[in-house]
């Protein structure tokens, strides 16, 4: 759809995102205390896993539901009946982009690879908002040399750990132009928060804090944007909701093999036994 005609829907409908109840907006609650996956001090990483997917401008089977009387989201007949109804629309788009085999004829490019903090958009965004949000690096998907017939209807995935070294209150946020969900996976339960359907950019986070110990933090986020800017930015904040992007060095690919840990710990054991033996000689 053109943005003469985006343009009054946005206004019409209710931004109706699913956003989790601790999500942005919700009352400020007492921190929530989760404990990590893996315990512990771990080295530095070098960023996570991404892939990036352009879908096809005119690609026609969303399966996100419009009611035209009502003009919102979420009830009615699938976008991809509408004439107008081309392109990603919301989460259940960005979900059949993402699958192991997405319909033949939906995807016009793809990237995938190791990237550091997690802060992109498309050329639009850096333009026409990057004086205000803060500039991001263009994703992989538009770089030089790019053949895709445009920087619109594009989606993005990472997944991996979120390493923190020092205890304490944090919080996570995802500035987003239109959609997006982040998982938080410690000590066995999951954080959610996402905005589904086409909103303006935002920054979300969780509505109360986190106290969290040191270890590793397993996390996937998605996003995706249809027409104009995009951007996807995951950034935490110690407490105060400064908001900054998660570093490089905090961001994991994998868990390190076990064996170098009990490898670790075999070592130290063997030193303190010695050392006891000394004393005790």
């Amino acid at each position: 759809m053109n943005a003469s005609k985006l343009a009054p829907l946005l206004r019409r409908a209710a931004v109706a995102g699913s956003l989790a109840l601790m999500a942005a907006g919700a009352a400020v609650a007492d921190p929530i205390t989760l404990a990590p996956q893996y315990a512990g001090q771990y080295a530095a990483g070098n960023g996570v896993d991404a892939t990036f997917l352009k879908v096809k401008d005119d690609w026609h089977d969303s399966t996100v539901l419009w009611n035209e009387a009502t003009k919102t989201y979420g009830n009615g007949s699938a976008i991809g009946g509408y004439d107008w109804g081309t392109g990603l629309w919301g989460l259940a788009d960005w979900q059949t982009a993402n699958r192991r085999n997405p319909p033949t004829g939906m995807i016009e490019g793809s990237w995938s690879g190791r990237v550091g903090q997690i802060s992109f958009g498309d050329d639009k965004y850096n333009s026409e908002h990057g004086g205000k949000w803060g500039p991001v690096t263009v994703a992989p998907l538009f770089g030089p040399g790019s053949t895709l017939s445009s920087q619109d209807n594009w989606t993005s995935h990472f997944g991996g750990y979120i390493r923190v070294t020092e205890a304490g209150l944090y919080n996570f946020s995802v500035l987003h132009d239109d959609g997006f969900f982040f998982k938080l996976h410690g000590g066995g339960n999951t954080l959610e928060m996402s905005h589904d359907f086409l909103n303006p950019r935002d920054r979300v986070g969780f509505g109360s804090d986190l106290w969290l110990s040191e270890g590793l933090y397993g996390f996937e986020l998605g996003a995706y944007e249809r027409i104009l800017a995009g951007v996807v930015e995951l950034a935490w904040s110690r407490g105060d909701k400064n908001w900054t992007p998660v570093p490089t060095e905090h961001l994991v690919a994998s868990v390190p093999e076990p064996g170098s840990f009990a490898l670790m710990a075999g070592g130290l054991l063997l030193l303190a036994a010695a050392r006891r033996n000394r004393r005790n000689a």
